[in-house]
């Protein structure tokens, strides 16, 4: 008896194991994906798609604002910000360029910077197009109070938006220094040199205002260096010869003398009298000038005497202005048409329109082609690399 119930208990558990479980209906199925679509967590926030998508950045700028911004994990604060921005009337696109300059504009806060800060911008007068264009080159005027005074001096003192606009395209960093330490102190010292209030505003806008931001001992010894030059300060060329030992450096001045020396075959003297007609000449490049110079004398026949005294001819661009207009020379005297002791500089020192006038449309029946020959000079000049 005891060994029947065994056998029947062996032959129940094994049924047990051998019997597969059975599977769940295709709508139990159905109900399990639902449930873990629905129970799924939400994509993160990527920092650089938003850029794309929100601000319209090309996905290269966008990479590389996105490293600034790295630990916003919500589009709720930049969205704000982009929704601020376009109530206030800012252009799109100028709100892109700056965002490329700053991403941090995305993380501004509303009311305590970027609300406050419009206002200020608004009260020293800029119109919505103006701060558009303003933030596409100065975009922490809204992260930095100190900048906005500064601007607003900017402004009284040259007289327009436009001309602060194109100072600050070409020294951007012009908001970011003091006005107290720096750049009122060197308007002062230049007001020493002999230069007006309106010639300082003039030389402001006509050149790199970096100029004003140098630390006032470095703008003295650059004046110095003009002074050794012989450029005199109340000579109009003195301004450039500010912008020409900044762009040198006054320290490298001595070896950039003993070249255009060996350049020019001239003596100290004549090369005084290059500088002092135009102290640009320091600007231009060694490669440039040496071209210049050897196209000169060995092609157009020039003595270091008559480019000394005529030290523009060493700025002009050969493949744009000297070869050409050389070429149209040689072709008219070899016709017969231009007397040979045509003075060289007068020919390439007049504009495009004059030149044309002057050499090429009287003789377009004596010498066919040639206004086509030179045209076409001009243009492969155009294109090709400087």
């Amino acid at each position: 008896m005891a060994t029947l119930r065994g056998l029947r208990l062996r032959s129940h558990l094994l049924s047990a194991v051998r019997t597969p479980s059975p599977l769940p209906a295709a709508s139990s199925l159905h109900r399990l994906l639902l449930l873990s679509t629905a129970t799924a967590s939400p994509a993160p926030f990527v920092v650089e798609d938003f850029l794309v998508t929100s601000c319209g950045l090309v996905p290269a700028l966008a990479l590389r604002a996105s490293r600034r911004i790295a630990y916003l994990k919500s589009p709720s604060k930049p969205e704000a910000v982009l929704a601020f921005f376009a109530d206030s009337g800012l252009a799109k696109a100028a709100v892109a360029a700056a965002v490329a300059r700053e991403p941090r504009l995305l993380c501004s806060k509303l009311e305590k910077s970027l609300k406050p800060r419009l206002a200020l911008l608004r009260d020293i007068g800029l119109s919505p197009p103006q701060i558009s264009s303003l933030i596409t080159i100065a975009p922490d005027v809204f992260l930095c109070p100190t900048k906005i005074p500064r601007l607003a001096f900017y402004l009284s003192f040259l007289g327009s938006y436009d001309k602060v606009y194109t100072a600050l395209r070409r020294s951007p960093l012009l908001l970011g220094h003091d006005l107290q330490s720096v750049v009122k102190p060197n308007m002062a010292f230049l007001g020493q040199c002999g230069l007006t209030e309106s010639d300082i505003a003039k030389f402001f806008c006509s050149s790199p205002s970096r100029m004003f931001i140098l630390g006032p001992e470095r703008l003295k010894e650059i004046v110095v260096c003009v002074d050794k030059l012989g450029v005199p300060r109340c000579s109009p060329m003195f301004k450039y010869a500010l912008i020409a030992i900044h762009q040198i450096s006054p320290r490298r001045i001595d070896a950039k003398l003993d070249f255009l020396k060996k350049a020019l075959g001239c003596s100290d003297t004549e090369l005084g009298i290059a500088i002092r007609k135009l102290p640009t000449i320091l600007s231009v490049s060694e490669v440039r000038l040496s071209r210049g110079v050897e196209f000169l004398k060995m092609e157009v026949g020039l003595k270091a005497e008559y480019i000394v005294h005529r030290p523009a001819l060493c700025t002009y661009s050969m493949k744009r202005r000297l070869i050409p207009r050389h070429y149209v020379l040689q072709v008219l005297k070899e016709k017969g048409l231009m007397k040979k002791d045509h003075d060289f500089y007068a020919v390439v020192s007049v504009n495009e329109k004059k030149f044309v006038k002057r050499y090429l449309d009287p003789y377009k029946e004596s010498a066919p082609g040639l206004a086509d020959a030179y045209a076409a000079a001009c243009a492969d000049a155009e294109q090709a690399p400087s």
